[in-house]
């Protein structure tokens, strides 16, 4: 996989959900952190009905083709988090492809069990970008199955608690479901389902 083939895709995917940071200044500081001249790009991203927050989450995507790369890579994402402030050092992720698959399944487990500057995703042995992405937060939920109920495991899950608990209504449900399935995370969701 190449780093534009990545990069594409994940435009695409981040479209109605995310935006890009307008004002590249931050992106371009990031890029000219790196001593090893690697092929890279970073992507600064705030979800697209959140965009009066100041903070954004920081992609740093890396095409490494020869693992003695890898080191130089972290090295970068280590300067990088350095000049982030908080809380954007706890939302940093660095995507890893390669042209010519160096890494195998093993090995690019072991480097994303490491969480050592951020969290990491690594291509795995010819993996396309549509199945990398989907390890990573930036996935769009999706379910599957004739029956919506069936085959949806929110749907059976509040189905389940309103047997249990008759203020969980439809209203109450639609609400949750929302937040569910808007991508949001930790008080982002508390303060929707709230």
């Amino acid at each position: 996989m190449k780093l534009n083939e990545l990069s594409l895709y994940i435009d695409e995917l981040i479209k109605d959900r995310f935006v890009k940071e307008e004002n590249q200044s931050k992106s371009t500081e990031f890029l000219d952190l790196d001593e090893y001249d690697l092929s890279k790009k970073v992507i600064r991203l705030k979800r697209s009905f959140q965009t009066n927050l100041l903070f954004y989450r920081t992609l740093l995507l890396v095409e490494i083709n020869d693992v003695s790369f890898l080191k130089e890579a972290l090295k970068w994402t280590s300067a990088v988090k350095n000049n982030l402030t908080d809380p954007e050092t706890s939302d940093l992720y660095l995507i890893i492809v390669s042209g010519n698959n160096i890494y195998s399944t093993e090995d690019s487990m072991r480097i994303e069990a490491t969480e050592q500057f951020c969290k990491k995703y690594v291509q795995r042995n010819g993996e396309i970008p549509e199945c990398l992405m989907k390890r990573t937060y930036l996935s769009k939920l999706s379910f599957g199955g004739g029956n919506a109920i069936q085959g949806d495991p929110l749907k059976r899950a509040f189905q389940n608690t309103n047997t249990e608990h008759a203020w969980f209504d439809a209203e109450k449900q639609r609400v949750w479901e929302d937040a569910f399935t808007s991508d949001d995370n930790g008080n982002e969701l508390l303060d929707k389902i709230q």
